[in-house]
């Protein structure tokens, strides 16, 4: 990824964001493969949010099936993607996005600064794999969580084993976020329109409706995705979206924006301690965000492993009947909405297929944050000047690899 500036006078005529990486036609690939390779493929679009677009893929095929799951085999897809966002804000909030804010760009002189700090973030990290290990097959790229369910059920010994480290878990995120927040984070305000998923039952993550915050609505989250518009720029790979020929952002602040009421009680004391008022039109602050999503995410775990018996193998898989059909599916990733949209035909294989990411959702804002955060950066020395507009980049959480699927 690269940024382009161009100066006229006192203002800039344009910020651009370049995305240098190739397009790998994920897209492509899909089309006359069978629906069950659908899943394994998607998830290689990312080692970090592998499990998001496994699970997107399986809800949307499932829809074109007409597919109904369980309690239990959606509690374990929940707690799939709680490990997910654990071990991907740990891996950003912390080892990317935090050393800009102590002014450490090498990572090893970041390692040896803070090594205490630095083995709470892996273990928790550690420990968020291991789950995603133990339930989806492997640590990275499921190959457990299917169209229907999942192929066997969690290894009891294991899960067990896991289980017993929540409440050290929960202290040793909560420990790190106060590491993190005391830092002091840029100044930076221009408002926008912040959309998540969003449900009355819980922080929505799996499930929920699109809520527009510069509206104050709700809309059916799919109705959300359809009204999408993909704009492809000569000179770049990534398909940039605008919603009704809107920009808006997709991210943990947008969620924690739009959704703090339902948080997890930790995770909610741990946002009030940074006497902020919501909504947050402070990009930075998604830094804070993810730390928080940690804290909530650890949270909900064990709020889904005390609700739910999910060893019961006999409800982690039901039948279905593969036949022609169109299915759609809008998930929470880390970094934001995830849609995934898919044709098949009666004998399974796929004719069509679209993947909308939360980095192509979002790099329109990012641009827009950086037009303004250009101009109040004048005067500054340059060397300054890049290492603020790269902070404001990489507090985002940008995934090329996804945004280039």
């Amino acid at each position: 990824m690269s940024f382009v500036g161009a100066l006229i006078g006192n203002d800039f005529s344009q910020a651009r964001i370049e995305t240098e990486e190739g397009a790998r036609l994920i897209e492509g690939i899909l089309l006359n493969r069978k629906y069950y390779e659908v899943p394994i493929i998607t998830a290689r679009i990312c080692g970090v949010c592998p499990i998001v677009h496994n699970l997107c893929s399986i809800k949307a095929l499932e829809q074109a099936f007409n597919v109904k799951v369980t309690p239990e085999i959606v509690a374990l897809r929940k707690i799939l993607l709680n490990a997910q966002w654990i071990h991907s804000h740990a891996l950003h909030a912390f080892f990317l996005s935090f050393p800009d804010l102590v002014g450490i760009s090498n990572n090893f002189d970041f390692v040896k600064k803070y090594p205490k700090e630095c083995a709470l973030a892996l273990d928790l990290r550690d420990w968020a794999i291991e789950i995603c290990r133990v339930i989806g097959g492997r640590a990275v790229h499921p190959i457990n969580s299917v169209v229907g369910g999942f192929n066997v059920a969690p290894d009891e010994e294991e899960w067990q084993v896991l289980m017993t480290r929540n409440k050290d878990i929960l202290d040793k995120a909560k420990v790190l976020f106060d590491f993190v927040a005391k830092q002091k984070l840029p100044k930076f305000n221009r408002p926008t329109n912040f959309v998540s998923l969003r449900s009355n039952k819980e922080y929505a993550m799996y499930d929920g409706s699109a809520y527009f915050s510069d509206e104050r609505d709700l809309s059916d989250a799919e109705q959300l995705a359809s009204d999408l518009e993909e704009i492809i720029l000569p000179h770049e790979k990534v398909k940039r979206v605008k919603h009704l020929d809107r920009v808006f952002v997709v991210s943990s602040l947008a969620r924690i924006n739009n959704n703090f009421k339902q948080l997890n009680k930790e995770a909610k004391k741990c946002w009030q301690k940074l006497k902020v008022t919501l909504p947050c039109y402070n990009s930075f602050y998604n830094i804070f965000a993810q730390a928080v999503e940690i804290v909530h995410c650890v949270e909900e775990i064990t709020r889904l492993q005390d609700s739910y018996k999910i060893v019961q193998e006999n409800k982690l898989k039901v039948a279905f009947e593969v036949k022609a059909g169109k299915g759609s599916a809008v998930l929470e990733a880390p970094r934001g909405i995830l849609y995934h949209k898919y044709e098949v035909d009666y004998e399974g294989n796929v004719v069509y297929s679209n993947i909308i990411t939360p980095t192509a959702i979002f790099l329109a804002n990012m641009e827009q944050d950086l037009e303004q955060y250009l101009l109040e950066l004048q005067g500054l020395p340059e060397k300054k000047k890049v290492q603020l507009i790269k902070t404001l980049i990489r507090a985002y959480d940008p995934c090329i690899s996804c945004a280039t699927h």
